[in-house]
């Protein structure tokens, strides 16, 4: 994973959605950080802060929640999906919906040529 910035700094609504990613975090109990701890308990610096300061977090917990990586990790190559607007990290150059708008999309362009082949007479009549 290489990251462009250094530190990315969130909104309240990305720390928020943050915040509730921490408690998933392995080292993450009761609100202290086990990696940090040194005997004496240590707050989770990723619950309280507005930027990305944890690597393990960044590593092992981001992934998690992909829209929300996207937006922190790979902000200068992310693009806007056509439908939602929601940003999205995309595979190709010619990707314009995120993964969640491409199945929909995928459907109703199926279900579009489907209908217009049956039009036009391509799908013959079928056996009993």
């Amino acid at each position: 994973m290489e990251i462009k910035e250094k530190i990315p700094i969130m909104t309240y609504s990305q720390y928020r959605r943050a915040r509730r990613l921490v408690r998933q975090c392995c080292n993450y109990e009761r609100g202290n950080c086990l990696a940090l701890d040194d005997g004496e308990e240590c707050v989770c610096v990723q619950s309280i802060s507005y930027s990305l300061l944890c690597n393990w977090f960044r590593a092992a917990v981001l992934p998690l929640d992909e829209p929300l990586a996207a937006a922190l990790l790979y902000r200068k190559e992310q693009k806007p999906c056509a439908v939602c607007g929601q940003p999205f990290l995309p595979g190709s150059n010619r990707a314009k919906y995120c993964k969640f708008c491409a199945v929909v999309h995928r459907r109703q362009k199926t279900a579009s040529d489907r209908k217009r082949r049956a039009a036009c007479g391509q799908l013959g009549k079928k056996k009993p």
